[in-house]
Parts: structure tokens; sequence; C-alpha cells
């Protein structure tokens, strides 16, 4: 039984295993050899708190949060940048229905995993 591991990472391994070849060396794993390897353990929520991952900090002190950064890195039109980094105009893509998003107010920027999550799991 595999405990403590989402669906979602599972289905992409075995995606990813069926589209794999066999190992070149007799001493590598198969990505499916390599998930039945993986540790199993007990997740701990005790003692989180949503204030130990802070996040959208400027760690490169731009000006731009870490969320904005990541849009003007990620566009394939630039946004114009304005005082105290006010993103206005510009195009990304979306990979996940595969349209185009005209402006910042169209993009959510999220985790992937939930921090509760990434606490529980030893993060």
């Amino acid at each position: 039984m595999i405990k403590n591991v989402r669906w979602g990472l599972i289905a992409a391994a075995l995606a990813f295993a069926a589209l794999s070849p066999t190992p070149a060396h007799a001493d590598e794993l198969t990505p499916m050899e390599g998930i039945a390897s993986l540790p199993v353990a007990d997740e701990i929520r005790e003692g989180y708190k949503r204030e130990l991952y802070p996040h959208w900090k400027d760690d490169d002190k731009n000006g731009c949060s870490a969320g904005n950064d990541v849009l003007i890195a990620k566009a394939i039109e630039a946004p114009t940048v304005g005082a105290g980094c006010t993103l206005t105009g510009g195009v990304w893509h979306s990979y996940y229905d595969d349209v185009l998003v005209y402006g910042p107010a169209g993009v959510d920027i999220d985790h992937m995993v939930p921090l509760a999550e990434v606490h529980d799991s030893g993060g």
C-alpha cells in the first residue's frame, strides 16, 4: 500500500514508466522501481504554522515579489512594469488548457503542493 503520495504523482510516474525504455545498465532503476523504493512514513501535522512558510518575498531585491518575477519571466509578451512593480498588459500561455491569457489578472500562481502537505512530509 502506498501512503502519503498524491495520485497525480502516481499517474504521472506510471505514464512516464510506460514511455521509458528499459535501463541501459543493470544497476539503474526503472521509474516504477524508483517509486517502489521510496520510504514510506506517517505524516506529521504537529507544529505546522502557515507563517513558517513565507512566500512571494522579494528575495532578489528588485522591487518585485517572487510572484511578479515569475509572471515577468514566463510571459510570452512582456507586461509593462510600473511603479511598485505593478504589472499591466502582457500575454501568457496556459499549459493546462492551451489558451492565451491577456493581462496578469487572468493568471493565478499557486503552490503545486499545499504547504501543509510539505510540512507533513518533512519539508
